[in-house]
């Protein structure tokens, strides 16, 4: 049960971040302080976009980090000889999806929020980019224990 504590508190970090606390306006604010900081002034179009990409980056990584975590709790969980199989890979991404989709359609319910399809397709993409790295990672690492025997 051990392996899965990292998986269980993102989850609970994700909850948060579908909160009224994360909203655009909020993370603008703060954004909009940090760059003004560094950079001075800048137009409102390009803070905009720098917003825009920050936030869809932020659905890339983290549901990314959430199918990391998941692989290796469900290897932990259903453990076999080696070191990657797909079915982890399978239940990591569909654990992504079904905790995607109810972060978006929980924050059909937050009035600062808004719920789109969109964000799924985001948070999925990063958890399938995530899995390949884990993969490529996994399956270089035996390949390379291999040549070395």
């Amino acid at each position: 049960m051990l392996w899965w504590l990292p998986t269980v508190a993102w989850l609970g970090v994700l909850a948060c971040f579908s909160t009224d606390t994360f909203s655009a306006e909020h993370t603008g604010t703060l954004l909009w302080k940090v760059i003004h900081l560094v950079y001075g002034t800048i137009p409102d179009a390009a803070f905009e976009q720098i917003h825009f990409l920050v936030r869809k980056s932020a659905h890339f990584f983290s549901y990314g980090l959430l199918s990391a975590l998941a692989f290796f709790s469900w290897r932990a969980t259903l453990p076999a000889a080696r070191a990657w199989a797909m079915r982890w890979c399978w239940l990591a991404l569909l654990l992504t999806l079904l905790a995607g989709s109810m972060d978006e359609f929980h924050q059909g319910f937050v009035p600062s929020r808004t719920s789109t399809w969109h964000d799924v397709v985001i948070d999925m993409t990063g958890a399938v980019v995530f899995q390949v790295v884990i993969a490529i990672v996994l399956r270089g690492r035996k390949a390379g224990l291999q040549n070395i025997r």
